[in-house]
């Protein structure tokens, strides 16, 4: 029989949609524009697709609103894999919190600790501004909802008794910079990472800001309030103009989680593509977030929640002490 020659092209080129399809999929998710973890996540999942040879599987990266999305989404299997705060991870675990509707979610796992973040609230240097109760009737930025950054900084004025006296603002990460700069908001609150994030710090570039400090009193009131927090003092910044005294604020884990459907293969090679010293270096050199990737799972006992058992494989061949008690699979 006669086959002709448009027949053998359009079948080979059947065949090279269907392998080129036949691949596993993974979206690694990211954050909101402006935040530090839209390009630091997206410069990882480059990494570990460059270095993936001869698998089935690659990951794709795609930006979302940030920590609760993040986290939220991760547990209906949407995100293969993302960063979330300690927060709302403990929050979908238990079913708690902003996840009470959502009922408890445990179709994630643990695969490394990505760093402990802080909270940084400020103003312009010029801003007659100088404590949490001078922010009485002002107009405080509370970041875009869905953030962890929008709870963590809900968090900080309602356990203070000022949620009610301030006059909050819900825009992203840019849009509260640019805010700020044009004094349509009084006050930017925000993660750090640990110390600082982009869009505040282009901004001092132009105009100056200046860091709030709590009182040891306001800082043990809200450590004590909200059990995830711990005590930090974040230094003074040479990057961020304006900012020349130390604030106190608190410090929480970011923890890298990865959905079940997501094979141990992957999972493994993954975490020890990115955590590798000379792969982790790069990625620190162009994304700072990388720096302190790590396999501290110590709150984890605490808190009854489980590391992959690939990655805790990983870890360990590394010379990481991972507990037998928090390492479950599926």
């Amino acid at each position: 029989m006669k086959i002709s020659y448009s027949l053998i092209v359009a079948g080979f080129s059947v065949a090279l949609t269907s392998t080129a399809y036949s691949a596993d999929v993974y979206r690694f998710a990211g954050g909101p524009s402006g935040g530090g973890w839209h390009p630091a996540v997206s410069a990882g999942t480059q990494l570990i697709n460059k270095n993936i040879k001869g698998k089935d599987y690659r990951f794709q990266y795609s930006p979302s609103q940030g920590s609760v999305d993040n986290v939220r989404r991760v547990g209906t299997g949407e995100f293969a894999t993302t960063w979330g705060h300690v927060v709302q991870a403990y929050q979908s675990w238990y079913g708690v919190g902003l996840f009470k509707k959502d009922g408890p979610n445990r179709d994630f796992r643990i695969v490394a600790n990505v760093r402990a973040q802080t909270q940084i609230v400020a103003v312009l240097a010029k801003s007659p501004i100088k404590s949490f109760s001078d922010m009485k009737g002002k107009v405080v930025n509370l970041l875009a909802k869905g953030t962890g950054s929008n709870v963590n900084c809900q968090n900080i004025f309602k356990g203070l008794g000022l949620f009610d006296q301030i006059k909050p603002r819900y825009l992203g990460f840019s849009a509260a910079g640019r805010a700020l700069g044009d004094r349509q908001v009084d006050v930017f609150c925000s993660a750090g990472a640990p110390f600082k994030i982009p869009a505040l710090t282009e901004l001092s570039m132009r105009k100056p800001v200046r860091y709030i400090s709590m009182t040891e009193a306001e800082q043990k009131q809200l450590t004590s309030k909200y059990k995830f927090y711990a005590p930090k003092t974040i230094p003074v910044q040479k990057d961020v103009k304006g900012m020349t005294e130390p604030a106190l604020s608190f410090a929480y884990d970011v923890f890298w989680l990865v959905h079940k459907k997501v094979s141990d293969d992957a999972v493994y090679n993954m975490v020890k593509i990115a955590a590798s010293p000379e792969n982790l270096k790069k990625l620190a050199a162009t994304a700072g977030y990388w720096k302190t990737l790590s396999g501290n799972f110590g709150a984890l006992s605490t808190h009854k929640m489980f590391v992959h058992p690939a990655a805790a494989r990983y870890w360990r061949e590394r010379g990481v002490t991972v507990p037998d008690n928090i390492v479950k699979g599926f």
